[in-house]
């Protein structure tokens, strides 16, 4: 049998999320989802897991494949058929309406560990424009829902509601490639804030996608 390229692969992953999961990211039923279905139901940052949790099952029932490799302890990769593939959400815009373009990956060491030590590394990009709950009242149902005690004294601005603009996915292939987007900006490190503890948090990579070169985009419309 033949190994796919990984664009070719990238873009098999691309159709069937295209194909089968929902074009509306919405915050009540996403969470439900999430709490009748995973372990995930309490994340505040539900809709990434709302989009790695409900595209698995539909990926290895359609291509195959499994979770993928470790990436630290309690931790995997969320996909993995010939190459390692990690799902993401990306807002296109914050909750002030000002446009991002930074996409925060995971831990440095272990990427750099992953990208040394197998066929490189993948991510499958989930562009959505969300509106957000200003309100509080969806950080309040969400209390009454998860049966918080102690609601928060100060509700978070949550995502509500999210319309997919397109999917998109790109390749690290190995050591060369993530030094040249280190070197040309479209790689970054990204340096988080410390632990409750007072302890520092591991350094991330992180994509821009202002600097991505085109090229380097799969998408299936490209």
């Amino acid at each position: 049998m033949i190994t796919p390229k990984p664009k070719d692969e990238a873009l098999e992953i691309i159709e069937i999320i295209d194909k089968y999961f929902p074009k509306i990211f919405e915050a009540h039923r996403s969470i439900e989802w999430l709490h009748k279905h995973t372990r995930q139901g309490k994340q505040p940052e539900w809709q990434g897991f709302f989009f790695e949790e409900y595209s698995f099952p539909l990926l290895t029932n359609f291509l195959g494949g499994w979770y993928g490799v470790r990436i630290i302890k309690g931790s995997r990769i969320d996909y993995q058929r010939h190459y390692n593939w990690d799902l993401k959400v990306h807002s296109l815009k914050d909750k002030n309406g000002k446009a991002q373009t930074g996409i925060i990956l995971n831990d440095k060491a272990a990427l750099d560990r992953i990208i040394k030590t197998e066929s490189g590394i993948g991510f499958i990009i989930c562009l959505v424009d969300f509106t957000f709950d200003t309100s509080g009242r969806l950080q309040l149902w969400r209390d009454k829902l998860e049966n918080r005690k102690k609601p928060h004294s100060k509700p978070h601005v949550m995502k509500n509601i999210g319309k997919v603009k397109s999917i998109i996915a790109l390749f690290i292939k190995d050591e060369k490639m993530l030094q040249q987007g280190l070197k040309t900006g479209w790689i970054e490190i990204h340096k988080q804030g410390k632990q409750l503890t007072g302890q520092p948090r591991n350094l991330k990579y992180s994509i821009n996608l202002k600097k991505l070169p085109k090229n380097l985009i799969i998408s299936q419309f490209s």
